[in-house]
């Protein structure tokens, strides 16, 4: 069994295999994804995450997590920053 630990101290046990990690029920996944420490047999540090979604399989949940380089983290959050006013201002969206 492997431990990933986020930034915010959210801890989720998990087994590996080979990329993809494997828990019994889909996590709560923090926002934040940046400073995440994977530890175990193949320990790792992210900078800046991204959840990918795998499949749920035999009831079991598989994702990945893979490292998004700081240009993608900026553009995401741009983003985000970005349809967050739009809400907050009734401001409809499109594309």
């Amino acid at each position: 069994m492997e431990k990933i630990i986020f930034k915010d101290g959210t801890e989720i046990t998990v087994e590996r295999n080979g990329s993809c990690f494997i828990v019994e029920t889909k996590p709560e996944f923090p926002e934040d994804l940046t400073d995440i420490t994977i530890e175990g047999e193949m320990p790792q540090t992210i900078a800046n995450g991204r959840i990918v979604d795998a499949a749920s399989v035999d009831g079991r949940y598989w994702f990945t997590i893979i490292e998004i380089s700081e240009a993608e983290a900026r553009e995401a959050k741009r983003e985000a920053q970005i349809m967050y006013t739009a809400l907050m201002t009734d401001t409809i969206m499109e594309g």
